[in-house]
């Protein structure tokens, strides 16, 4: 009965770390880091020709230097055989999460506080290789990060950066949202910590149901039960003889 409970027990926390380690994995995982190509120096330039690729991805997808407090003129060529943006978000010095959804892209790219640098849409379904023009003024010095706001697209790699009247700082990412594990950590480990109590629980309770299933009464192991009158049939134990 002890070495059933034992493997029962084991196999509990077994499958217990397997759980936790999963969930943590789960958890834990989000879109990979990918640092920035380097970015084209437009020395001063208010003028900005950006491609979007099939794949998922602008070429070039960092500029520097780019004139600030002008006017700057955007080119935007949709070479991919769907729709695209360019669409610089209004955040300063920022880089979108990882994990954002699509809500959260779709109010960055247009929504009012803050609203977006800039914007364009390239049309590419049956019109191959759509061009747009347009102009933004270019804030003061600092960067910002581009994105494609059709659903998804950020999530695969669609994004860049910008940098005006200075260089963009070196090995941009994208990170995750929030690096504390907050209350779902907690509710998922609670949650398998429950399971696994019950299962212990539930396996002790079901082997020792078993065990006494399977038990030898006194009687026909030849001893009276116990607190049992001694009867013809069942007579009282021999005593050992003392030494």
């Amino acid at each position: 009965m002890s070495i059933r409970g034992s493997q029962r027990a084991a196999a509990a926390f077994l499958i217990a770390a397997l759980l936790v380690s999963g969930g943590a994995a789960a958890f834990y995982a989000s879109a990979p880091a990918r640092a920035a190509s380097e970015a084209v120096h437009l020395d001063a330039s208010a003028t900005v020709q950006v491609t979007a690729q099939a794949g998922f991805s602008f070429t070039p997808n960092t500029f520097a230097q780019v004139s600030p407090n002008t006017t700057v003129t955007v080119t935007f060529t949709d070479s991919d055989a769907v729709d695209h943006t360019f669409t610089i978000i209004g955040k300063q010095g920022w880089v979108i999460p990882a994990d954002a959804s699509s809500d959260e892209i779709n109010e960055l790219a247009f929504g009012r506080s803050p609203a977006p640098l800039f914007t364009a849409n390239a049309t590419s379904v049956g019109n191959p290789g759509d061009q747009v023009t347009g102009n933004f003024s270019a804030p003061a010095a600092g960067w910002y990060e581009f994105i494609c706001a059709e659903p998804g697209h950020f999530q695969n790699g669609m994004y860049g950066f910008i940098a005006f009247g200075e260089n963009l700082p070196p090995n941009l990412t994208v990170v995750a949202a929030d690096t504390d594990p907050g209350i779902a950590v907690f509710i998922i480990v609670g949650t398998i910590v429950s399971l696994v109590v019950i299962a212990l629980v539930l396996g002790f309770v079901v082997g020792r149901r078993r065990g006494s299933t399977y038990e030898m009464p006194p009687q026909r192991l030849g001893y009276p039960e116990p607190g049992s009158p001694a009867t013809a049939e069942n007579p009282p134990l021999p005593h050992e003889p003392r030494g």
